[in-house]
């Protein structure tokens, strides 16, 4: 048992390690290049391997962060992934597959808050703050993803690009996040848990902002001269 136990870790490890590596090419290359999109296939089957053998991990031996991370990993990863074929289908709403991983994605966090309470009470301060961020966020996609679902909320081209960056760019943090807890020591210690977070999430709002910049740049009548 603890062989195949250690077997699974080292391939979560270098799975981890090939997201993260490999994951920095989509957000520097050219959108809806070839470059961009071979290495978008590469992170994202990475990153589907990093939360599913997280599953496996954390079922193991419980381990809050390994479940919570692998939670949103895989809900971030898949939505970011669906909101490129939902665009290309031109959809206005989900499709039954997304109302099913909403509600697993649901019911897995319930079940991670719960069994963390169980385990550790409430005077855990570090884990309860791990698991209060993360399972915040979770629930803020979850909750925000309902009307995209049902169409509720419109969603177009434009619309569908934007929940892509956003979601992707959460499932490249999530996975930062898990590296620098397991191999850099802060003081505190859930300094390493928030730090990906507090720093990535403006960056992302930038990057969308830069993206659809370029889009809407002008073209000078020089160019259309010639």
């Amino acid at each position: 048992m603890e062989t195949s136990r250690n077997i699974i870790l080292v391939l979560h490890i270098i799975a981890g390690f090939s997201a993260l590596t490999i994951g920095i090419v989509p957000f520097i290359a050219k959108k809806g290049g070839k470059l961009h999109n071979a290495t978008g296939k590469v992170f994202y089957y990475a990153m589907i391997f990093v939360a599913i053998s997280a599953f496996v991990l954390a079922i193991y031996r419980f381990s809050p962060f390994l479940l919570m991370v692998g939670i949103l990993t895989l809900y971030s990863t898949v939505t970011g992934y669906r909101g490129l074929q939902l665009k290309r289908k031109r959809a206005t709403k989900g499709e039954l597959r997304d109302w099913a991983l909403l509600a697993f994605s649901g019911m897995a966090l319930v079940f991670t808050i719960w069994k963390t309470i169980a385990q550790f009470g409430i005077n855990n301060t570090g884990v309860l703050i791990l698991v209060g961020v993360f399972g915040t966020i979770l629930m803020a996609q979850l909750i925000s993803d309902i009307p995209v679902f049902s169409g509720r909320k419109v969603m177009k081209n434009k619309s569908w690009i934007r929940y892509h960056i956003s979601r992707i760019s959460g499932a490249y943090i999530a996975a930062l996040t898990a590296f620098l807890v397991n191999n850099v020591h802060t003081q505190p210690e859930y300094l390493a848990w928030l730090l990906p977070t507090i720093i990535g999430l403006p960056l992302v709002s930038v990057l969308r902002r830069r993206y659809f910049a370029q889009k809407k740049k002008p073209v000078s009548v020089e160019a259309t001269r010639n």
